[in-house]
C-alpha cells in the first residue's frame, strides 16, 4: 500500500510529515481490525460461523498468549495452570482470540496491579479465570459488557485501539463451542471473567470448576 511505502521512508521526511505517516498507518490498522471484526459479527448474525476443531493443550495456549501479548510485563501476571497438559477439542483460533481479549482487557484495566490467570478442570469441563484488581465495574455496566460497541469508559477507545467488539465476539465464540463466558465485577474491586468450555466437541458445559465471584473479592488490597 502507498501508506506503507510512505511509512518505510519516513526517516527522509520532515518530522511533522513523518509523524503524520505514523498516525496514518495506525488509523489504517485500526480500520482493518474493525473491518475484520465486523465481518466476524456478520457471520455470527448469519449463523455462518463454523468451527475448525482440533485437539490441543489449553494450558500451553494460555502461557503462550500471555507471553505473546505482554512479554516484557509477564511478571505482572500470576499464572496458575496444571503441570500436566489439559487437552480439549475446540477451534484453537477462536479460543486464542477469546484469551487474547480477556487477558488484554485485564491488563489494560489492572491499574498496574497483578493479573491472575487460572486454568483448572473438572471431569468434563475446563475453565479459565482472568482476574484483575483494577477499577472494576458497577451493576449497571455489568448488563452491557457484552454489547457491541459499548464501553464503560469511551475515552479508552482512543488509547486502547480496540473496536468495541472484542467481548461480544468472545461471547459468540464461547457459545459456538457450547461453552460459557461470564463476568463478575465490583467498583474498585476489579473484575473476574470466567471462560468455561466442554473438553469434548459436541458436548455442552454443565457447570464450571471456577466460581465466578472470586474468594478475594472481600478485600480491595492487592500487592502489585
Amino acid at each position: 500500500m502507498a501508506a506503507e511505502v510512505i511509512y518505510q521512508q519516513k526517516s527522509e521526511f520532515d518530522p511533522s510529515i513523518a509523524r503524520s505517516s505514523e498516525l496514518l498507518i495506525n488509523q489504517i490498522d485500526r480500520f482493518e481490525l474493525l473491518l475484520s471484526d465486523l465481518l466476524e459479527v456478520s457471520r455470527f448474525d448469519a449463523e455462518a460461523a463454523a468451527l475448525g476443531v482440533e485437539s490441543f493443550d489449553i494450558c500451553s495456549m494460555v502461557r503462550k498468549t500471555v507471553d505473546y501479548l505482554h512479554p516484557s510485563k509477564s511478571p505482572l501476571f500470576e499464572i496458575t495452570v496444571s503441570k500436566e497438559p489439559i487437552f480439549i477439542e475446540a477451534d484453537p483460533r477462536r479460543i486464542e482470540r477469546i484469551l487474547r481479549n480477556l487477558i488484554s482487557n485485564a491488563f489494560e484495566h489492572s491499574e498496574g496491579k497483578t493479573v491472575k490467570v487460572l486454568v483448572t478442570e473438572s471431569e468434563n469441563e475446563v475453565a479459565i479465570g482472568v482476574r484483575d484488581f483494577g477499577l472494576g465495574f458497577n451493576k449497571e455496566d455489568a448488563s452491557r459488557l457484552f454489547d457491541r460497541f459499548w464501553r464503560a469508559d469511551p475515552s479508552r477507545a482512543r488509547t486502547s485501539g480496540g473496536t468495541g467488539l472484542g467481548l461480544s465476539i468472545a461471547l459468540e465464540d464461547a457459545k459456538l463451542h457450547q461453552g460459557q463466558l461470564l463476568a463478575w465485577g465490583e467498583k474498585n474491586k476489579g473484575a473476574h471473567f470466567v471462560l468455561t468450555l466442554p473438553k469434548r466437541h459436541g458436548t455442552s458445559v454443565q457447570s464450571s470448576p471456577i466460581d465466578l465471584k472470586p474468594t478475594d473479592s472481600q478485600s480491595t488490597l492487592q500487592n502489585s
